[in-house]
């Protein structure tokens, strides 16, 4: 990934990763909330986090902790869950599409300096999943 700032779409050598809806603009608003001279190297280091993800690395459960489940879609048995990229304390909330082959998409980004998943970050992750995975709005 040659770019220096996130964008709608990056490709790796194995999946590639799409920003949902206004998952730049939240990254926008997290970052502002970094000290100002510290936010290049937090979006640096979260692109080459999504890097690695999209370059089929293994990732850690602390760099890529599951945080929440997704909605159950008709006849699902197991649950599913979406994970977070994380980059303390921004988070961006993706999941592995199962409607579109080797895509991660990516929810939406907070400024997390808490411990516990808000029901807020549930709710926007299942819209866009629903939107995305169910009634197959990939943009």
């Amino acid at each position: 990934m040659t770019a220096k700032k996130l964008q709608k779409t990056h490709q790796g050598s194995k999946f590639r990763a799409v920003h949902c809806k206004g998952a730049l603009d939240s990254f926008k608003g997290s970052l502002s909330k970094v000290e100002t001279r510290k936010q290049k190297s937090f979006e640096r280091a979260l692109l080459q986090q999504l890097q690695r993800l999209l370059d089929g690395h293994r990732m850690s459960k602390e760099n890529f902790p599951q945080e929440g489940k997704l909605p159950k879609s008709i006849g699902q048995k197991s649950e599913k869950k979406f994970n977070a990229l994380k980059r303390k304390p921004l988070r961006g909330y993706c999941w592995l599409s199962e409607k579109y082959p080797n895509t991660y998409f990516i929810s939406h980004y907070v400024y997390k300096d808490y411990d516990k998943l808000k029901e807020k970050d549930i709710k926007i992750v299942g819209n866009n999943w629903v939107r995305i995975e169910v009634n197959g709005d990939e943009c």
